[in-house]
């Protein structure tokens, strides 16, 4: 037997770890009991904040209408940057509570966190909820089906 390490373990050892961004998961429940379906969208966020944010219906809406109607919000260059890069959010659809386990399942939520524990309360006290900070990369966002290809 070789001392040597194996070639798929020095592989794995070798390859930088894939960077991962700071995100959050936005569920809305729509209807109630056992046919309630659940949207989920991951947001992701920037250093300055939500990249989400450019891509929002409302924030489009006021961009079409005249800019003394509106007041306008600054936006620093950098967060231009972000949503300009960053692939637009996918809402991923749940039927059922069952569903939504599931796919919070596969997606890597952690259910021994209070904060998620909490959110899955308001939602369904309150019909939406954000779980905080899951960290995924461009390729785990893709696999899971949270951003458009």
């Amino acid at each position: 037997m070789s001392a040597l390490p194996s070639g798929s373990g020095v592989a794995a050892r070798l390859a930088p770890a894939k960077p991962k961004t700071r995100g959050f998961l936005h569920i809305v429940r729509h209807g109630a009991g056992p046919h309630a379906i659940y949207i989920v969208t991951y947001h992701r966020l920037g250093h300055d904040g939500p990249s989400a944010v450019d891509n929002h219906p409302e924030r489009k809406e006021r961009a079409s209408l005249p800019s003394a109607s509106v007041p306008s919000t600054p936006q620093s260059s950098a967060q231009a940057g972000v949503s300009a890069a960053t692939p637009p959010p996918k809402p991923v659809l749940a039927e059922g509570a069952h569903a939504l386990i599931e796919l919070l399942e596969r997606i890597g939520v952690d259910f021994r966190l209070g904060d998620v524990r909490g959110a899955l309360e308001d939602i369904l006290r309150l019909g939406s909820a954000n779980i905080p900070d899951l960290w995924l990369s461009d390729e785990e966002m893709l696999e899971k089906g949270l951003v458009e290809p």
